[in-house]
């Protein structure tokens, strides 16, 4: 993240399993977590894991409901931000050669009967931000279209262009799969396949799921599944700026980007923190402390906190999950990690 502080060194790394501390030990007051949780299991009963990572320890884990530390969660839209993350290793590997790539480019075959040249013309860049200009209603009905469709990259794409592609913020999981058919066409290999290579295998990520569209293009946008445990090391990953037990697996410079603002969704107020958005990144302080998000419908949740050397994430049963939790927008009243758990740092920690 931009100007965060050097991350200390590691006395070991997780990819073959944690290893656990005692919260003092980091400097964390631990009745103040469990505190946190308690909170938590109160006002979101959904929520069925919590983890706190810090000094690439794990100093607190609960699993409230049924599904323990071995079942994978479906992470909806905490997929885009891995996704992001195989952006950035596509480009240090060669595969893509800019942000500034053009989606005609890749997949030119899509374009022959485009109803409007300027389609053509969406980046890397565009996509990675959300502002590709087609018109898409996230919480509308479009997802379920075009999961339903039997062409799902054809469907986001014949979306009429409402504004010029880099010129305006609409979050959109279509956007996420072009990204993804784009990755595919530049890789030569799906999504799931080049995440396997590059990101799961360094880190020791041998369980998850990752299903196609109909054409096999891996879903940009949802439906990656991973355990909380293996999510916590994919925060990890981020929080050490791309490096991973001696290798770099993603670029401190692309980590760095993808987790800053490059666009503002929503300014400070009384109420709420601002809002922003990096490379299919949530970007919003903690209190203090600058804050990367990675957030997923139905309580799915990675926060990386640099300044205090921390990874939390979360996850939910989105089939229990209240009504208000299945808008992504709640990212802006969820506060229980400034409120209950920044404060869990001892003075001086």
């Amino acid at each position: 993240m931009s100007d965060h502080p050097n991350i200390p060194a590691r006395d070991y790394w997780p990819t073959t399993g944690w290893r656990s501390a005692d919260p003092a030990d980091l400097s964390l007051d631990g009745a103040q977590l469990e505190r946190a949780a308690d909170l938590l299991t109160a006002q979101y009963p959904h929520i069925d894991s919590l983890i706190v990572v810090r000094g690439g320890y794990l100093v607190f884990e609960r699993y409230p409901g049924v599904r323990g530390p071995d079942v994978l969660r479906n992470l909806k839209s905490v997929t885009k931000s891995v996704l992001s993350t195989l952006i950035g290793i596509a480009l240090d590997t060669g595969d893509l050669g800019s942000l500034d790539d053009r989606l005609g480019d890749y997949v030119p075959a899509y374009f022959t009967s485009a109803d409007d040249p300027r389609k053509r013309a969406i980046t890397v860049r565009d996509l990675l931000t959300m502002r590709s200009g087609l018109e898409w209603a996230e919480w509308g009905a479009q997802v379920i279209e075009m999961t339903s469709s039997p062409h799902w990259f054809r469907y986001v794409l014949d979306r009429p262009l409402i504004h010029d592609p880099g010129q305006h913020f609409n979050y959109s999981t279509g956007d996420s799969h072009l990204l993804a058919a784009l990755l595919q066409a530049a890789a030569a290999m799906t999504a799931l396949d080049f995440a396997d290579l590059y990101l799961f295998k360094p880190l020791g990520i041998t369980r998850r799921a990752w299903p196609g569209d109909p054409q096999g293009v891996t879903i940009g946008g949802a439906e990656l599944s991973l355990t909380p445990r293996d999510l916590a090391k994919f925060g990890c990953l981020i929080l050490n700026n791309g490096a991973w037990d001696g290798d770099t697996i993603v670029p401190a410079d692309w980590v760095r980007d993808a987790t800053r603002k490059q666009v503002s969704v929503l300014p400070a107020d009384p109420d709420h923190p601002p809002l922003s958005y990096g490379y299919l990144w949530w970007v919003r302080p903690q209190g203090e402390y600058k804050s990367a998000l990675a957030v997923g419908l139905g309580g799915q949740y990675v926060y990386v906190i640099p300044g205090l050397d921390m990874v939390i994430v979360m996850t939910g049963d989105i089939a229990t999950a209240p009504d208000a939790f299945r808008d992504n927008r709640m990212i802006r009243a969820f506060n229980v990690v400034q409120d209950a758990i920044v404060p869990a740092v001892t003075p001086g920690g």
